[in-house]
């Protein structure tokens, strides 16, 4: 009867002291989420693309087409400016590998025409952030792959 009791006071300890070390492990960062493994790390134009438009294509169409597949893909813009052929979307938190909304991870795509409107450059701009963590800079390779093809598809050469 001793050992019983000797055996389950020992069983309450190691849970709670199990419990004890995985509350605190996630509580400093142990369990936070990692990056997609999308996202790569730095500033610049390491991340742009250029697309070269179809000719004769219409900058009125392509523009609308653009809106279109960015609507299409999840990214809502933001800021349009057809005059100097800009546009710039709303972060999404939802552009991950699981497709659900994350505080920690965000993605964002600014398109920009050159000035005859022959061609365009597609960023995807990506911030992640560790729990309690400032902001990581960097760009998102899956959006521009992805919005690649498509543009590249509808109003590409």
């Amino acid at each position: 009867m001793v050992n019983k009791k000797k055996g389950l006071v020992l069983l309450v300890i190691i849970l709670v002291l199990t419990t004890l070390i995985i509350g605190c492990a996630s509580m400093f960062g142990g369990g936070s989420a990692s990056a997609p493994s999308s996202f790569q790390s730095g500033s610049g134009s390491r991340g742009d693309t250029t697309i070269l438009l179809r000719q004769n294509l219409q900058f009125e169409q392509a523009f609308r087409d653009i809106v279109f597949i960015l609507n299409r893909n999840g990214f809502e813009p933001e800021m349009m400016q057809p005059e100097v052929g800009y546009i710039r979307t709303r972060w999404n938190n939802s552009w991950n590998d699981r497709g659900t909304h994350t505080d920690f991870y965000r993605v964002r795509v600014i398109i920009q025409f050159n000035s005859n409107r022959t061609q365009l450059i597609l960023s995807a701009p990506a911030e992640y952030a560790r729990s309690g963590e400032a902001w990581q800079s960097g760009f998102d390779t899956r959006a521009v792959e992805t919005l690649r093809n498509d543009l590249t598809q509808i109003i590409g050469n």
